[in-house]
């Protein structure tokens, strides 16, 4: 009986095929977990939504004529070129307002709001209704 030449498939080719295999399993689920911890970082837009209202609260707390604390630490009025601006929580917002006249939300999504000064610095407390704590502490300056 004569054998012929049977080309099949050898121990040899199944384990390279498997490690070929695990090797790309291994970049597709490295590229999933980086892909999913990406898209939570840029989901969350705590700290964006913080660093601009620090910015936007700092840009009235220059050449103030008199800042007050009020409603138990959880709002400020600050007195500018005769105008009275005040900050003040109001359910899960920190809102503006100008001369009494409406409002304008300056950061949303908070739980509590915090506000103390001592001299000349302003210190902001802000814990968000995703448990993030954040905690600003500003310098006043004053008119002459």
């Amino acid at each position: 009986m004569k054998i012929r030449d049977q080309s099949g498939y050898t121990l040899l080719e199944g384990i390279l095929h498997l490690a070929v295999f695990m090797l790309f399993a291994q970049v597709v689920a490295g590229t999933m977990w980086w892909m999913t911890n990406a898209e939570a970082n840029v989901i969350d837009t705590t700290e964006t939504e913080w660093a601009l209202f620090i910015q936007y609260a700092d840009s009235y707390l220059t050449e103030v004529d008199s800042i007050a604390v009020h409603d138990n630490s959880k709002g400020i009025t600050i007195e500018k070129n005769e105008m009275k601006y005040k900050l003040e929580s109001y359910q899960n917002v920190i809102r503006k307002t100008k001369n009494m006249d409406g409002h304008e939300h300056m950061l949303v999504n908070i739980e509590s709001f915090f506000v103390e000064v001592i001299g000349n610095s302003l210190r902001m407390r802000v814990v968000f209704l995703n448990d993030v704590e954040k905690e600003h502490v500003f310098y006043v300056t004053y008119a002459r």
